[in-house]
């Protein structure tokens, strides 16, 4: 008993630590390329929903041999998953309990080799004999508490964001937010979002440098936000020879909100307001000569 409602509790923990730094939950997600970012906010929730309901289903005894083999079949998946990211990545933080409890793949691999055991030893437990009108509310209730908290409660702002924002390829609302008086611009100008590791953030702008000098636009029409640590922004800014434009620092969450997670994104502003967004085949000469303008 103590060891169902511990592997309970683990899993609502877990969930909720995931919830309170979703957005970093997000990014490591995306990092792997699995989805793309609208995708990615989704299936976030889909797991904390899932070890939600894990979770209050362990604890109450509810469907528990269904709940223990999807937990089981869940934790082995999670287990392969961990241990590509220890072979190919250098990841310092899984994210399974969120910011707050730091645990890197091993750490993660091993922790989940401890619950699986846990889940081997109770798996002789039976559902807790409830009336079946009983057990109908507190399914559902069960069900919908899950869906409240992963869905409702954080909602997934990319989305709404995608309904209302007044371009397609760019969030409107975060990028407004993002401009300070101090970063207001009078004339045109073009903000290039990018990926420290992208391979097609490091040839548009290496592109883009080029036809900039082609066209004798001075450099300081051009501003680049770059996404990563110092160490790979700084990469990106020697192998792209962009040293001597501007570049801004922003967190990567409110990075990732802007471009909607598709880099490299090019946005050409006019007093402060956009005039248009979009990818490649934004940058063309007639764009680029109205930053002389």
């Amino acid at each position: 008993m103590l060891s169902r409602l511990f592997l309970g509790a683990l899993f609502v923990v877990a969930a909720v630590l995931k919830l309170l730094s979703i957005d970093n939950f997000e990014i490591y997600i995306y990092s792997f390329g699995l989805f793309s970012y609208t995708w990615t906010t989704f299936f976030s929730r889909l797991l904390i929903f899932i070890e939600l309901l894990i979770g209050i289903s362990l604890i109450l005894k509810i469907c528990f041999k269904q709940i223990w083999w999807l937990t089981m079949l869940m934790m082995a998946g999670f287990t392969l998953f961990l241990i590509y990211a220890a072979i190919f990545r250098d990841d310092s933080n899984c994210h399974c309990f969120g910011d707050l409890i730091e645990l890197d793949p091993t750490q993660s691999i091993v922790k989940n080799i401890i619950v699986m055991a846990l889940l081997f030893f109770i798996r002789k437990e039976e559902s807790h004999d409830y009336k079946p009108l009983l057990r109908k509310w507190l399914v559902g209730l069960s069900v919908t508490v899950s869906l409240v908290i992963s869905f409702i409660l954080l909602p997934m702002d990319v989305v709404y964001n995608k309904l209302y924002s007044e371009k397609e390829n760019v969030n409107t609302k975060a990028f407004y937010e993002s401009l300070s008086d101090s970063t207001y611009f009078e004339g045109r100008y073009l903000i290039n979002y990018a990926l420290a590791g992208c391979k097609y953030c490091r040839l548009g702008a290496e592109k883009l440098t080029l036809m900039m000098d082609r066209h004798g636009i001075p450099h300081d029409r051009v501003k680049f936000v770059v996404g990563g640590s110092d160490e790979a922004v700084g990469k990106f800014i020697e192998i792209t020879g962009t040293s001597d434009y501007e570049h801004w620092n922003i967190a990567l969450p409110q990075l990732m909100a802007i471009t909607f997670g598709k880099f490299p994104l090019y946005v050409f502003i006019e007093d402060g307001k956009i005039v248009k967004a979009g990818d490649f085949r934004t940058i063309d000469d007639e764009s680029l000569e109205t930053l002389k303008k």
